[in-house]
């Protein structure tokens, strides 16, 4: 990521993406839904709701900033993101598993390297070289 302004978790519309200004484009995107879903549920509202759900998707349209092509270093980091704006409380539950996992494996290696049995096996390597 080059710039401050450009986050993972920021909605965005995708103007090469879409129809009309790319609002319905960036909200599939953020939501990871397909985008005729969001266009159907979007030409839905504007006929019951009308003017307002316009109003609003023109208001998105100039509000929003286009989404940069280089927002993700990879595939699997924009699954990453898309993972945790889906359900960030998982996500959090995830990372806080791995962290739990590898400070058990770092405790591991200090009790092995601090232990008398590995001082032993590196002074019986030390005397076979």
């Amino acid at each position: 990521m080059t710039n401050f302004k450009e986050r993972p978790t920021k909605l965005y519309k995708i103007p090469q993406a879409g129809k009309v200004m790319g609002v319905c484009a960036g909200v599939a995107d953020y939501f990871d839904i397909k985008v005729g879903v969001v266009r159907v549920l979007t030409i839905v509202g504007i006929l019951v709701t009308f003017p307002w759900l316009l109003i609003g998707y023109f208001i998105l349209g100039m509000a929003l900033d286009p989404k940069p092509g280089d927002l993700y270093r990879d595939e699997r980091e924009e699954e990453f993101w898309k993972q945790t704006r889906k359900s960030p409380d998982y996500t959090a539950a995830e990372l806080r598993r791995r962290f739990r996992d590898i400070e058990r494996r770092t405790s591991e290696m200090e009790a092995y390297m601090t232990s008398k049995r590995f001082r032993l096996e590196r002074e019986l390597r030390a005397l076979e070289d």
